[in-house]
């Protein structure tokens, strides 16, 4: 294996697990909203933090794509420029992403904007609260997949316009396949945003409606279901994992196999 071969799988691992820790800080902080809610109204001293919690998660997901996409226009599109595929630079768009995403939900939590829900137990943005709702869906939301979505068609017309050497296509096949698999991260992702933008339409659009008690309850299990369905893929998607629980599970079924004729003989 080449330098360039270990260096992009060292990059690929790094970047999995600052996917996998994005993941598990939303799902612990999704675990922790929910224990809240059963045990009691949720309406606490810690329930504008725990608002902000959920918030700065959510963006701290999206921005985790958004740093693999960067990396995967660096490798196909850019690929004499080595110093952008360097992990000293890496990092730094990691520090870069960590620190957006525990900062641009402050200014909420300060200002008070992060309030209490009384109709789904929740401390969240209000959808009735215009310019906060806005400015978190634009460090959430917007910014991310105004990113992530250009770079993705920059890199299809790259390789389609482009003709590679024979020792190249399989690395751009192999490109693309990770490729291909981001963008259904992206969209699953992407579709359980819905339910919110559709209660954020309707308050907007319908001022003197009655409000629905149960819209951002339903918006946050949409968002739960779904950043679970995203681990889920991200385990799937990762080949040495996938391929070392699936030979762990073989190895548990044949040992269960051989167990169950000698307990009958044995009967």
């Amino acid at each position: 294996m080449s330098d360039d071969e270990k260096q992009f799988h060292t990059i690929t691992i790094i970047l999995s697990f600052n996917s996998a820790i994005a993941g598990f800080i939303i799902n612990v902080t999704s675990a922790c909203q929910a224990i809240y809610q059963l045990l009691s109204d949720g309406n606490d001293r810690l329930c504008s933090f725990r608002g902000f919690l959920l918030h700065a998660a959510s963006g701290l997901l999206y921005q985790t794509l958004c740093v693999q996409a960067l990396h995967r226009l660096f490798v196909v599109v850019f690929p004499a420029k080595r110093y952008l595929r360097s992990k000293q630079v890496m990092i730094i768009i990691l520090i870069i992403q960590w620190l957006i995403s525990i900062m641009f939900a402050i200014p909420a939590l300060i200002a008070g904007r992060i309030v209490y829900q009384s109709g789904s137990r929740i401390c969240q943005a209000s959808l009735n609260d215009l310019v906060i709702f806005l400015y978190l869906a634009m460090f959430i939301y917007f910014c991310p997949l105004s990113m992530i979505i250009p770079i993705y068609v920059r890199i299809v017309h790259f390789t389609r316009q482009h003709s590679f050497p024979i020792n190249t296509q399989h690395r751009q096949h192999r490109d693309l396949r990770l490729i291909r698999r981001l963008l259904i991260i992206v969209c699953v992702i992407f579709f359980i945003s819905i339910p919110y933008l559709i209660f954020f339409l309707r308050a907007q659009f319908f001022p003197n409606a009655q409000p629905l008690p149960y819209a951002q309850r339903v918006g946050f299990v949409s968002l739960t279901f779904g950043y679970s369905l995203w681990m889920l893929l991200n385990l799937i998607f990762t080949d040495k994992l996938r391929k070392y629980l699936l030979n762990r599970l073989q190895i548990l079924c044949q040992r269960t196999t051989r167990i169950q004729p000698h307990n009958i003989t044995n009967y």
